[in-house]
Protein backbone atom coordinates (compact mmCIF):
# COMPACT_ATOMS: atom_id res chain seq x y z
CA UNK A 1 0.00 0.00 0.00
CA UNK A 2 1.13 3.58 -0.50
CA UNK A 3 -0.03 7.04 0.83
CA UNK A 4 0.51 7.00 3.84
CA UNK A 5 -0.19 9.77 6.39
CA UNK A 6 2.74 12.85 5.73
CA UNK A 7 3.20 11.55 1.91
CA UNK A 8 5.63 9.97 -0.16
CA UNK A 9 5.21 5.80 -0.33
CA UNK A 10 4.69 3.81 2.67
CA UNK A 11 2.73 1.09 3.74
CA UNK A 12 -1.13 2.37 5.09
CA UNK A 13 -2.55 0.99 7.92
CA UNK A 14 -3.27 1.92 11.89
CA UNK A 15 -1.50 5.37 12.80
CA UNK A 16 -1.34 7.01 15.72
CA UNK A 17 -4.07 9.65 16.16
CA UNK A 18 -1.61 12.63 17.07
CA UNK A 19 0.01 12.25 13.90
CA UNK A 20 -2.99 11.81 12.01
CA UNK A 21 -4.20 15.11 13.18
CA UNK A 22 -0.89 16.44 12.41
CA UNK A 23 -0.74 15.78 8.90
CA UNK A 24 -4.77 16.92 8.91
CA UNK A 25 -3.87 19.98 10.50
CA UNK A 26 -1.07 20.58 8.10
CA UNK A 27 -3.35 20.26 4.80
CA UNK A 28 -6.29 22.19 6.20
CA UNK A 29 -4.66 25.33 7.50
CA UNK A 30 -4.88 27.51 4.40
CA UNK A 31 -8.67 26.83 4.50
CA UNK A 32 -11.06 29.38 6.25
CA UNK A 33 -13.87 27.16 8.26
CA UNK A 34 -13.99 24.43 6.11
CA UNK A 35 -17.01 22.52 6.09
CA UNK A 36 -17.69 18.63 7.60
CA UNK A 37 -20.72 15.99 7.05
CA UNK A 38 -20.91 13.97 10.47
CA UNK A 39 -21.94 10.48 10.22
CA UNK A 40 -22.91 8.34 12.74
CA UNK A 41 -23.07 4.97 12.13
CA UNK A 42 -25.71 2.52 14.22
CA UNK A 43 -24.53 -1.39 13.06
CA UNK A 44 -28.12 -2.68 15.13
CA UNK A 45 -31.18 -3.96 12.75
CA UNK A 46 -34.37 -6.06 13.54
CA UNK A 47 -33.38 -8.27 10.65
CA UNK A 48 -30.22 -9.27 8.43
CA UNK A 49 -31.53 -8.43 5.17
CA UNK A 50 -30.58 -10.32 1.92
CA UNK A 51 -29.36 -7.41 -0.16
CA UNK A 52 -27.56 -5.08 2.51
CA UNK A 53 -23.61 -4.88 2.26
CA UNK A 54 -23.22 -2.48 5.02
CA UNK A 55 -23.59 -5.31 7.58
CA UNK A 56 -23.15 -8.25 5.45
CA UNK A 57 -19.48 -8.35 8.02
CA UNK A 58 -22.04 -7.95 11.38
CA UNK A 59 -22.77 -11.79 13.18
CA UNK A 60 -26.71 -12.09 13.49
CA UNK A 61 -26.42 -12.07 17.53
CA UNK A 62 -24.42 -8.81 17.43
CA UNK A 63 -26.84 -6.87 14.87
CA UNK A 64 -29.60 -7.32 16.47
CA UNK A 65 -28.71 -7.66 20.52
CA UNK A 66 -30.58 -5.03 23.46
CA UNK A 67 -29.43 -1.89 25.08
CA UNK A 68 -27.19 -3.95 27.20
CA UNK A 69 -25.29 -5.28 24.62
CA UNK A 70 -25.00 -2.35 22.52
CA UNK A 71 -23.91 -0.44 25.53
CA UNK A 72 -19.54 -1.22 24.90
CA UNK A 73 -20.36 0.47 21.62
CA UNK A 74 -22.33 3.57 22.32
CA UNK A 75 -19.08 4.12 25.08
CA UNK A 76 -16.38 3.57 22.24
CA UNK A 77 -18.87 5.83 19.91
CA UNK A 78 -19.29 8.61 22.54
CA UNK A 79 -15.48 8.65 23.18
CA UNK A 80 -14.50 8.98 19.65
CA UNK A 81 -16.39 11.62 19.19
CA UNK A 82 -15.28 13.67 22.37
CA UNK A 83 -11.96 12.69 21.31
CA UNK A 84 -12.26 13.92 17.62
CA UNK A 85 -14.93 16.69 18.41
CA UNK A 86 -12.98 19.75 19.88
CA UNK A 87 -10.16 18.80 17.60
CA UNK A 88 -11.78 19.14 14.36
CA UNK A 89 -13.20 22.17 15.69
CA UNK A 90 -10.11 23.78 16.83
CA UNK A 91 -8.62 22.59 13.47
CA UNK A 92 -11.51 24.90 11.95
CA UNK A 93 -14.00 22.68 10.66
CA UNK A 94 -18.05 23.20 11.18
CA UNK A 95 -20.49 20.98 10.75
CA UNK A 96 -22.69 21.46 7.40
CA UNK A 97 -24.64 18.43 7.49
CA UNK A 98 -25.42 14.90 9.77
CA UNK A 99 -26.36 11.95 9.09
CA UNK A 100 -27.19 8.72 11.15
CA UNK A 101 -27.12 5.71 9.24
CA UNK A 102 -26.14 1.82 9.48
CA UNK A 103 -27.41 -0.55 10.42
CA UNK A 104 -30.56 1.05 11.81
CA UNK A 105 -30.75 3.97 13.96
CA UNK A 106 -34.06 3.88 15.41
CA UNK A 107 -33.02 0.65 16.43
CA UNK A 108 -31.77 2.29 19.62
CA UNK A 109 -34.12 3.72 22.97
CA UNK A 110 -34.52 6.98 23.18
CA UNK A 111 -32.00 7.34 26.05
CA UNK A 112 -29.29 6.13 23.71
CA UNK A 113 -30.27 8.52 20.97
CA UNK A 114 -29.61 10.94 23.90
CA UNK A 115 -26.38 10.16 24.91
CA UNK A 116 -24.95 10.22 21.31
CA UNK A 117 -26.39 13.69 20.46
CA UNK A 118 -25.30 14.86 23.79
CA UNK A 119 -21.79 13.71 23.11
CA UNK A 120 -22.25 15.25 19.59
CA UNK A 121 -23.23 18.38 20.56
CA UNK A 122 -21.00 18.96 23.79
CA UNK A 123 -18.41 18.60 21.28
CA UNK A 124 -19.07 20.49 17.92
CA UNK A 125 -20.79 23.63 17.50
CA UNK A 126 -24.33 22.19 15.66
CA UNK A 127 -25.69 25.72 15.41
CA UNK A 128 -24.27 25.46 11.55
CA UNK A 129 -26.23 22.45 10.65
CA UNK A 130 -28.50 23.05 7.39
CA UNK A 131 -29.78 19.15 7.74
CA UNK A 132 -29.86 16.13 10.12
CA UNK A 133 -31.63 12.60 8.48
CA UNK A 134 -31.94 10.03 10.20
CA UNK A 135 -32.55 6.01 8.59
CA UNK A 136 -35.39 3.91 9.96
CA UNK A 137 -37.10 1.03 9.05
CA UNK A 138 -40.82 1.40 9.13
CA UNK A 139 -40.90 -1.32 11.92
CA UNK A 140 -38.58 0.37 13.81
CA UNK A 141 -40.53 3.73 14.70
CA UNK A 142 -42.56 4.33 17.48
CA UNK A 143 -44.01 7.55 18.89
CA UNK A 144 -41.80 8.12 21.56
CA UNK A 145 -38.51 7.78 19.36
CA UNK A 146 -39.87 10.29 16.71
CA UNK A 147 -40.72 12.63 19.46
CA UNK A 148 -37.23 12.41 20.99
CA UNK A 149 -35.78 12.91 17.25
CA UNK A 150 -38.03 15.46 16.70
CA UNK A 151 -36.95 17.38 19.78
CA UNK A 152 -33.04 16.99 19.55
CA UNK A 153 -33.17 18.20 15.70
CA UNK A 154 -34.09 15.37 13.53
CA UNK A 155 -35.23 17.19 10.32
CA UNK A 156 -35.27 14.75 7.75
CA UNK A 157 -36.18 10.72 8.00
CA UNK A 158 -35.22 8.56 5.16
CA UNK A 159 -37.77 5.26 5.64
CA UNK A 160 -36.43 1.93 4.36
CA UNK A 161 -39.27 0.35 2.42
CA UNK A 162 -37.54 -1.47 -0.74
CA UNK A 163 -41.27 -2.95 -1.89
CA UNK A 164 -44.91 -3.19 -0.86
CA UNK A 165 -44.48 -6.41 -2.13
CA UNK A 166 -45.48 -9.21 0.75
CA UNK A 167 -43.49 -11.77 -0.75
CA UNK A 168 -40.73 -9.78 -2.31
CA UNK A 169 -40.25 -8.47 0.75
CA UNK A 170 -40.14 -11.77 3.11
CA UNK A 171 -37.41 -13.03 0.49
CA UNK A 172 -35.48 -10.37 0.99
CA UNK A 173 -35.02 -10.71 4.21
CA UNK A 174 -36.95 -7.76 5.71
CA UNK A 175 -38.88 -8.04 9.21
CA UNK A 176 -41.66 -5.25 7.77
CA UNK A 177 -44.98 -5.26 6.05
CA UNK A 178 -46.58 -3.25 3.51
CA UNK A 179 -48.96 -1.73 5.78
CA UNK A 180 -46.29 -1.10 8.35
CA UNK A 181 -44.65 1.14 5.21
CA UNK A 182 -47.70 2.99 4.75
CA UNK A 183 -48.09 3.71 9.13
CA UNK A 184 -44.40 5.18 9.39
CA UNK A 185 -45.28 7.66 6.76
CA UNK A 186 -48.23 8.74 8.50
CA UNK A 187 -46.31 8.69 11.97
CA UNK A 188 -43.31 10.40 10.71
CA UNK A 189 -46.16 13.37 9.10
CA UNK A 190 -47.84 13.28 12.68
CA UNK A 191 -44.39 13.96 14.16
CA UNK A 192 -44.08 16.96 12.57
CA UNK A 193 -41.12 15.85 10.20
CA UNK A 194 -42.14 17.52 6.85
CA UNK A 195 -39.20 16.05 4.77
CA UNK A 196 -38.89 12.47 4.38
CA UNK A 197 -37.83 9.66 1.80
CA UNK A 198 -39.02 6.47 0.71
CA UNK A 199 -36.34 4.25 -0.12
CA UNK A 200 -36.72 1.73 -3.08
CA UNK A 201 -35.28 -1.18 -4.95
CA UNK A 202 -35.85 -1.87 -8.60
CA UNK A 203 -34.81 -5.31 -10.20
CA UNK A 204 -34.91 -7.24 -6.99
CA UNK A 205 -33.90 -11.32 -7.82
CA UNK A 206 -36.64 -12.44 -6.13
CA UNK A 207 -39.27 -9.52 -7.93
CA UNK A 208 -40.94 -12.08 -9.74
CA UNK A 209 -44.40 -9.80 -10.32
CA UNK A 210 -43.41 -7.66 -13.42
CA UNK A 211 -46.13 -5.36 -12.24
CA UNK A 212 -44.50 -5.14 -8.76
CA UNK A 213 -43.03 -2.28 -8.78
CA UNK A 214 -45.46 -0.05 -10.23
CA UNK A 215 -48.06 -1.13 -7.80
CA UNK A 216 -45.44 -0.14 -4.98
CA UNK A 217 -44.85 3.13 -6.42
CA UNK A 218 -48.62 3.97 -7.60
CA UNK A 219 -49.51 3.14 -3.55
CA UNK A 220 -46.34 5.66 -2.31
CA UNK A 221 -47.22 8.18 -4.86
CA UNK A 222 -50.56 8.39 -3.92
CA UNK A 223 -49.10 9.53 -0.05
CA UNK A 224 -47.09 12.35 -1.82
CA UNK A 225 -43.47 11.76 -0.53
CA UNK A 226 -41.33 14.59 -0.47
CA UNK A 227 -38.36 12.76 -1.82
CA UNK A 228 -38.32 8.96 -3.04
CA UNK A 229 -35.00 6.97 -3.56
CA UNK A 230 -34.85 3.86 -6.33
CA UNK A 231 -32.00 1.62 -6.74
CA UNK A 232 -31.30 -0.62 -9.02
CA UNK A 233 -30.22 -3.96 -7.29
CA UNK A 234 -26.48 -4.16 -6.83
CA UNK A 235 -25.19 -7.55 -6.12
CA UNK A 236 -22.42 -7.48 -3.44
CA UNK A 237 -20.57 -10.04 -1.84
CA UNK A 238 -20.96 -11.78 0.80
CA UNK A 239 -24.76 -10.97 1.51
CA UNK A 240 -27.36 -13.82 0.86
CA UNK A 241 -28.88 -12.75 -2.29
CA UNK A 242 -25.36 -12.85 -3.56
CA UNK A 243 -24.70 -16.03 -2.98
CA UNK A 244 -28.49 -17.23 -3.73
CA UNK A 245 -27.44 -15.52 -7.39
CA UNK A 246 -24.27 -17.20 -7.21
CA UNK A 247 -25.57 -20.87 -6.78
CA UNK A 248 -28.01 -20.46 -9.18
CA UNK A 249 -31.21 -20.49 -6.27
CA UNK A 250 -31.94 -16.95 -7.88
CA UNK A 251 -31.69 -15.17 -11.24
CA UNK A 252 -30.37 -12.07 -12.11
CA UNK A 253 -32.08 -9.86 -14.50
CA UNK A 254 -29.99 -9.29 -17.73
CA UNK A 255 -29.12 -5.26 -18.67
CA UNK A 256 -32.18 -4.62 -20.39
CA UNK A 257 -34.91 -5.50 -18.10
CA UNK A 258 -32.95 -3.69 -15.31
CA UNK A 259 -32.87 -0.72 -17.29
CA UNK A 260 -36.64 -1.31 -18.56
CA UNK A 261 -37.70 -1.45 -14.62
CA UNK A 262 -35.77 1.88 -13.83
CA UNK A 263 -37.33 3.77 -16.48
CA UNK A 264 -41.05 2.32 -15.58
CA UNK A 265 -39.63 4.22 -12.13
CA UNK A 266 -38.59 7.02 -14.31
CA UNK A 267 -41.77 7.56 -16.20
CA UNK A 268 -44.14 7.07 -12.95
CA UNK A 269 -42.22 9.79 -10.86
CA UNK A 270 -41.85 12.26 -14.19
CA UNK A 271 -45.41 12.09 -14.86
CA UNK A 272 -46.24 12.88 -11.03
CA UNK A 273 -44.31 15.89 -11.22
CA UNK A 274 -40.63 14.69 -9.57
CA UNK A 275 -37.39 15.30 -11.51
CA UNK A 276 -34.20 13.34 -10.90
CA UNK A 277 -31.53 15.45 -9.14
CA UNK A 278 -28.88 12.81 -8.67
CA UNK A 279 -29.23 9.32 -10.15
CA UNK A 280 -31.78 7.59 -8.38
CA UNK A 281 -33.23 10.70 -6.09
CA UNK A 282 -36.57 12.09 -6.89
CA UNK A 283 -38.29 15.33 -5.37
CA UNK A 284 -40.62 17.78 -6.61
CA UNK A 285 -39.42 20.73 -4.72
CA UNK A 286 -35.62 21.28 -4.24
CA UNK A 287 -35.66 22.14 -0.53
CA UNK A 288 -36.60 18.53 -0.18
CA UNK A 289 -33.16 17.85 -1.42
CA UNK A 290 -31.02 15.09 0.50
CA UNK A 291 -28.69 17.82 1.29
CA UNK A 292 -25.77 14.88 2.81
CA UNK A 293 -25.96 13.42 -1.00
CA UNK A 294 -25.62 16.65 -2.44
CA UNK A 295 -22.67 17.83 -0.31
CA UNK A 296 -20.84 14.30 -0.80
CA UNK A 297 -21.25 13.78 -4.80
CA UNK A 298 -20.75 17.33 -5.15
CA UNK A 299 -17.44 16.61 -3.29
CA UNK A 300 -18.16 19.57 -1.17
CA UNK A 301 -15.89 18.94 1.52
CA UNK A 302 -14.58 16.50 4.37
CA UNK A 303 -16.39 14.04 6.37
CA UNK A 304 -15.69 12.08 9.59
CA UNK A 305 -17.88 9.29 10.19
CA UNK A 306 -17.88 7.87 13.86
CA UNK A 307 -18.39 3.97 14.69
CA UNK A 308 -17.27 0.60 12.96
CA UNK A 309 -17.92 0.31 9.29
CA UNK A 310 -17.32 4.39 8.37
CA UNK A 311 -15.23 6.02 5.67
CA UNK A 312 -13.88 9.54 6.45
CA UNK A 313 -11.74 11.65 4.31
CA UNK A 314 -10.01 14.52 6.35
CA UNK A 315 -7.53 16.60 4.98
CA UNK A 316 -6.65 14.92 1.93
CA UNK A 317 -6.85 10.96 4.07
CA UNK A 318 -8.89 8.32 3.86
CA UNK A 319 -9.81 7.08 7.09
CA UNK A 320 -11.81 2.94 7.56
CA UNK A 321 -12.65 1.55 10.59
CA UNK A 322 -14.53 -1.31 8.77
CA UNK A 323 -17.04 -3.64 10.81
CA UNK A 324 -15.63 -6.64 10.27
CA UNK A 325 -12.77 -4.92 12.76
CA UNK A 326 -15.80 -4.32 15.46
CA UNK A 327 -14.16 -5.59 18.11
CA UNK A 328 -11.23 -3.22 17.31
CA UNK A 329 -12.98 -0.25 17.32
CA UNK A 330 -14.27 -0.95 20.69
CA UNK A 331 -10.52 -1.64 22.02
CA UNK A 332 -9.53 1.66 20.49
CA UNK A 333 -11.96 3.81 19.54
CA UNK A 334 -9.64 7.13 19.01
CA UNK A 335 -7.77 5.05 16.13
CA UNK A 336 -8.63 4.51 12.53
CA UNK A 337 -8.29 0.61 11.26
CA UNK A 338 -6.74 2.00 8.05
CA UNK A 339 -5.40 5.83 6.91
CA UNK A 340 -3.65 6.56 3.86
CA UNK A 341 -3.32 9.60 1.86
CA UNK A 342 -5.01 9.58 -1.42
CA UNK A 343 -2.24 8.70 -4.02
CA UNK A 344 -1.91 8.31 -7.41
CA UNK A 345 -0.21 4.84 -6.49
CA UNK A 346 -3.14 3.53 -5.29
CA UNK A 347 -6.92 5.69 -7.58
CA UNK A 348 -8.58 3.01 -7.36
CA UNK A 349 -9.02 4.90 -3.67
CA UNK A 350 -10.94 7.12 -5.46
CA UNK A 351 -13.43 5.34 -7.74
CA UNK A 352 -16.57 5.59 -5.34
CA UNK A 353 -15.77 9.67 -4.91
CA UNK A 354 -15.50 9.97 -8.94
CA UNK A 355 -18.00 7.88 -9.36
CA UNK A 356 -20.46 9.36 -6.90
CA UNK A 357 -20.11 12.88 -8.56
CA UNK A 358 -20.28 11.57 -12.19
CA UNK A 359 -24.15 10.29 -10.57
CA UNK A 360 -24.79 14.08 -10.57
CA UNK A 361 -25.70 16.93 -13.04
CA UNK A 362 -23.07 18.83 -12.41
CA UNK A 363 -20.13 15.91 -12.16
CA UNK A 364 -16.72 16.28 -10.97
CA UNK A 365 -15.89 19.52 -10.22
CA UNK A 366 -12.03 19.89 -10.81
CA UNK A 367 -11.41 22.85 -7.99
CA UNK A 368 -13.48 20.80 -5.24
CA UNK A 369 -11.91 17.28 -6.24
CA UNK A 370 -8.25 18.90 -5.91
CA UNK A 371 -9.82 20.84 -2.44
CA UNK A 372 -10.79 17.10 -1.35
CA UNK A 373 -8.00 14.90 -2.42
CA UNK A 374 -5.17 16.82 -3.59
CA UNK A 375 -4.93 15.46 -6.41
CA UNK A 376 -5.86 16.09 -10.21
CA UNK A 377 -9.15 14.79 -12.08
CA UNK A 378 -6.07 15.30 -15.09
CA UNK A 379 -3.30 13.29 -13.22
CA UNK A 380 -6.00 10.51 -12.04
CA UNK A 381 -7.50 9.87 -15.60
CA UNK A 382 -4.02 9.50 -16.74
CA UNK A 383 -3.52 6.43 -14.33
CA UNK A 384 -4.09 2.71 -16.19
CA UNK A 385 -6.96 2.29 -13.27
CA UNK A 386 -8.70 5.46 -14.24
CA UNK A 387 -8.27 5.16 -17.86
CA UNK A 388 -9.39 1.82 -18.26
CA UNK A 389 -12.83 2.61 -15.56
CA UNK A 390 -13.50 5.32 -17.83
CA UNK A 391 -13.14 3.85 -21.21
CA UNK A 392 -15.20 0.91 -19.70
CA UNK A 393 -18.67 3.42 -18.69
CA UNK A 394 -18.29 4.67 -22.13
CA UNK A 395 -18.60 1.54 -23.46
CA UNK A 396 -21.43 1.00 -20.95
CA UNK A 397 -23.00 4.11 -22.79
CA UNK A 398 -22.25 6.96 -21.02
CA UNK A 399 -20.71 10.20 -22.83
CA UNK A 400 -19.16 12.72 -21.38
CA UNK A 401 -18.61 16.56 -21.64
CA UNK A 402 -15.64 18.79 -20.63
CA UNK A 403 -14.72 22.23 -19.78
CA UNK A 404 -12.36 23.81 -18.02
CA UNK A 405 -14.37 23.55 -14.96
CA UNK A 406 -14.96 20.02 -14.91
CA UNK A 407 -15.77 17.05 -16.32
CA UNK A 408 -19.75 15.09 -16.14
CA UNK A 409 -21.70 12.60 -18.17
CA UNK A 410 -24.47 13.76 -20.32
CA UNK A 411 -27.49 13.36 -18.34
CA UNK A 412 -29.86 11.46 -20.53
CA UNK A 413 -26.99 8.84 -20.41
CA UNK A 414 -26.25 8.37 -17.11
CA UNK A 415 -29.38 5.76 -15.79
CA UNK A 416 -28.18 3.32 -18.55
CA UNK A 417 -24.39 3.87 -18.16
CA UNK A 418 -25.05 3.14 -14.11
CA UNK A 419 -27.35 0.16 -14.62
CA UNK A 420 -25.42 -1.53 -17.54
CA UNK A 421 -22.32 -1.12 -15.14
CA UNK A 422 -24.00 -2.56 -12.34
CA UNK A 423 -24.97 -5.47 -14.55
CA UNK A 424 -20.93 -5.84 -15.80
CA UNK A 425 -20.02 -5.73 -12.10
CA UNK A 426 -21.46 -8.32 -10.79
CA UNK A 427 -19.95 -10.91 -12.41
CA UNK A 428 -16.69 -8.45 -13.28
CA UNK A 429 -16.04 -6.38 -10.33
CA UNK A 430 -14.58 -2.36 -10.73
CA UNK A 431 -17.61 -1.09 -9.14
CA UNK A 432 -19.27 2.08 -9.81
CA UNK A 433 -19.93 3.32 -5.94
CA UNK A 434 -22.09 5.89 -4.55
CA UNK A 435 -19.39 7.14 -2.36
Amino acid sequence: MTGHPGGGDGPAGRLPSARLLAAVAEVVAARTGPPLELYVNIPFCATKCHFCDWVADVPVHRLRTDSTGRRPYLDALCEQIRFYGPVLTRLGYRPHVMYWGGGTPTRLEPDETRRIHQALDESFDLSGLVQWSMETTPNDLTDEKLATMRELGVNRVSIGAQSLDPDQLRRAGRGHDPAQVLAAVDAVRRAGIDNFNIDLISSFPTETDPGALARTLATLLALDPPHVSVYPYRATPRTVMAMQLDRQILRAWDRESMIHSYELAMGMLGDAGYHEYCHGYWVRHARHEDIDGNYKYDLSGDKIGFGSGTESVLGHHLLLNPNADYTGYLAAPREFAHVERFSLHRPQRLTALVGGALMTREGVDYTRLHTLTGLTFADLRRTPHFAAWLALLAECGGRFVEDDTGFRMEVDTIHRAYITHLAYTMTHGLALGRG
